[in-house]
């Protein structure tokens, strides 16, 4: 495992909601908590947030506003405003300011990637941990990556990150489904991404999240051609950030240049 410098992690909704239908003030409070240790050992940290969804639909519910007829869209204006609120205020109990940047693919363009780039580093570069999301409020079905696992590998990409974090329900990647075969095994490094490994992702999205396990191996393959490993780890074990940058052996690790030429879903 690589030591890390500059990590890029990704949370999920289900992570974000521990599967409920509305944000978790404590488990996000831990995520704070850990970030905050490990820009104090001088990491640099960016945040992928997922939850602006679920975080919309939370506050329409709690107003008891139809939504029938609502868009996702419309649920991400409102929510994303209520996610940095959250998010703001938790790390600003340990005195850390945040700066948002929404995101589309447009973003990564050519034209464009070079403006992109410059802003995150300026926050990094002034102590302000980015907390990155896609602008679902307007993305366009083309102007879409689609989910945040792979926004976090373009990401990381961008601005020469060496690690991705990507937290989840389950511990890593296993040789079958582990909700439906106990004997299913944790596979603890993956050195080559090609359809066998495919093969194992089984979609696992839920009501409240785009993702699963494939966009995960997914953004692997586009992390690791840029030099950069990828750890699928739970969310849900005590202290996961700061035990994996410690070195810990915790998860999946594909490691960097793990592709080879294997092309699946990679965005263009």
């Amino acid at each position: 495992m690589k030591t890390m410098r500059k990590i890029v992690i990704k949370v999920g909704t289900s992570t974000l909601t521990e599967g409920s239908q509305k944000l978790s003030r404590r488990t996000m409070l831990g995520l704070v908590q850990q970030i905050a240790h490990l820009q104090s050992q001088s990491l640099q940290v960016l945040l992928v947030s997922s939850g602006a969804i679920a975080t919309g639909r939370e506050l329409l519910s709690s107003q008891k506003t139809d939504q029938t007829f609502l868009s996702n869209q419309t649920f991400a204006s409102i929510g994303q405003v209520k996610l940095m609120q959250v998010w703001s205020e938790l790390f600003s109990l340990l005195d850390l300011q945040v700066g948002q940047v929404l995101l589309t693919k447009e973003d990564f363009s050519e034209h464009r990637r070079h403006l992109t780039r410059d802003t995150l580093c300026s926050l990094l570069l002034h102590n302000i941990i980015p907390i990155i999301n896609e602008n679902d409020a307007v993305a366009t079905k083309d102007a879409c990556v689609g989910d945040n696992d792979n926004l976090a590998a373009l990401v990381a990409s961008l601005i020469d990150a060496n690690t991705i974090i990507l937290l989840t329900d389950q511990e890593g990647l296993y040789s079958a489904d582990p909700r439906l075969h106990t004997d299913a095994k944790l596979i603890p490094i993956v050195e080559h991404i090609d359809e066998t490994i495919f093969s194992l992702a089984r979609g696992s999205s839920t009501s409240l999240g785009t993702g699963g396990m494939t966009t995960k191996i997914e953004a692997a393959q586009i992390a690791s051609r840029s030099g950069i490993q990828t750890i699928i780890a739970s969310s849900s074990r005590p202290n996961i950030l700061v035990d994996l940058a410690e070195g810990k052996e915790i998860g999946t690790v594909f490691l960097a240049g793990s592709s080879n030429q294997f092309t699946k879903g990679e965005i263009q």
